[in-house]
């Protein structure tokens, strides 16, 4: 098989991560509520607040990333897919809720090791000049997931059961390892799956990342645009409901906007192949904020219907392009811890943007003044990233490697 097709073969593997990983974990998490809450009698504040686990990914990401970038992303996906496995295997002999919060706390220390922090490495590796539409493509498999999983979870919970169905998706997730095993690789070549992966040299060091003042903007800036996962995107159909829409019309919508979302990923993605990643974050930053004009200008308007795929195309396209932007901006050299940290640090969205939302509810009886609030921070998210150029490499290179290794150089013993 030519480099070329293994390359495609690799992206196909990482979308089927991002369907399996986004649509099981995520999508499908609701659709468990009322039966647990019937089943077991826990309540559903209980429940739900299993979900503020999912920081529990982003507290890891920096360790899952050194671990990828020491030993290559196949031991690591494989790994992150069997916590995967048995964090659903074991979910149908659940009868205590912390029990339930124990498997939500494995699942989501996995999700790391699966998707993003691997994909962004692989196809920087395997496509140098083809990186943006592969990772729109592959990033694209997140929003096929969730139109999928979701419901077919209903379905199957309909049919068998909810511990069935967890089953069912435990063994999903077995099926995925040799799978992994068999197509994942980080060179041109067949590799053993106990051999380590070839270094990738191009691009900064950690300690050189966190010398720049790029980081920070990064930081920063990626910080403020995840305001839209916990902020606008769960608060959609709430705010639809609200101004006097029905509650299918509102679902249409959002099932809509993640059409126009999985567009984005491939279109933006593309873009990034012809100017530099971070004018198209820019672009992507823009378009939300004139999505988020439309909303609160709409009302209860067929106006409405502009906002859905102009807010679409820019939320769907920074799922792609945050990991295209750290890439650009680096190297692939430690891309994956780089990258791992900014996760780290851009947990903050998930602390700041709920109670601002809550709050602006609280007070107005609406969503429009947070939607407006959180429009002025892209704004200022877009003036943090149009100043993260990326920094140049160290001219003394091989005197840099030796340091980070504890060597010294020999010309300092001259």
């Amino acid at each position: 098989m030519s480099r070329l097709h293994h390359g495609w073969l690799v992206a196909a593997v990482l979308f089927m991560t991002f369907a399996l990983t986004i649509g099981i974990t995520q999508y499908s998490f609701g659709v468990f509520v009322t039966e647990l809450e019937s089943d077991l009698g826990w309540n559903r504040a209980g429940i739900n607040g299993a979900l503020t686990l999912f920081a529990v990914g982003g507290l890891l990401a920096p360790l899952v990333g050194r671990l990828i970038d020491r030993h290559g992303s196949r031991p690591v996906m494989m790994g992150s897919f069997a916590l995967l496995a048995v964090s659903h295997l074991l979910r149908p002999w659940v009868t205590e809720l912390w029990q339930f919060y124990a498997l939500n706390f494995v699942q989501f220390a996995a999700v790391p090791g699966t998707i993003m922090l691997p994909a962004g490495k692989l196809l920087a590796i395997w496509f140098p000049t083809a990186r943006g539409r592969a990772m729109g493509f592959s990033s694209m498999g997140a929003n096929v997931g969730g139109a999928t999983f979701s419901g077919l979870s209903a379905l199957l919970i309909g049919q068998l059961g909810w511990q069935a169905t967890y089953a069912i998706y435990g063994v999903v997730f077995l099926v995925a390892i040799p799978i992994v095993a068999l197509v994942i690789r980080e060179d041109g070549r067949p590799v053993p799956v106990g051999a380590p992966a070839e270094p990738v040299e191009a691009g900064l060091t950690t300690r050189e990342a966190l010398r720049t003042r790029a980081f920070y903007l990064i930081v920063i800036s990626l910080t403020l645009a995840q305001l839209q996962y916990l902020s606008v995107l769960t608060q959609i159909v709430p705010h639809l409901e609200n101004v006097g829409f029905s509650r299918g019309t509102a679902a249409t919508a959002l099932g809509a906007m993640a059409v126009f979302g999985a567009m984005g990923k491939v279109s933006f993605g593309w873009l990034t192949e012809r100017v530099p990643s971070r004018y198209v974050v820019m672009l992507s930053l823009g378009t939300q904020i004139v999505g988020l004009a439309i909303l609160v200008r709409a009302g209860n308007s067929n106006a409405m219907w502009t906002f859905v795929p102009v807010f679409g195309l820019g939320f769907g396209a920074m799922g792609a392009l945050m990991t295209l932007f750290v890439q650009e901006t680096f190297g692939i050299r430690a891309f994956a811890t780089i990258f791992g940290l900014v996760n780290f640090f851009t947990q903050g969205a998930s602390i700041v943007g709920p109670p601002l939302v809550g709050a602006s509810f609280e007070a107005t009886g609406g969503y429009e003044l947070a939607f407006t609030t959180i429009a002025v921070l892209f704004v200022l998210a877009a003036a943090f990233v149009f100043f993260a150029a990326p920094p140049r490499e160290p001219s003394n290179r091989e005197e840099v490697d030796e340091a980070e290794r504890g060597v010294r150089p020999v010309a300092a013993e001259a």
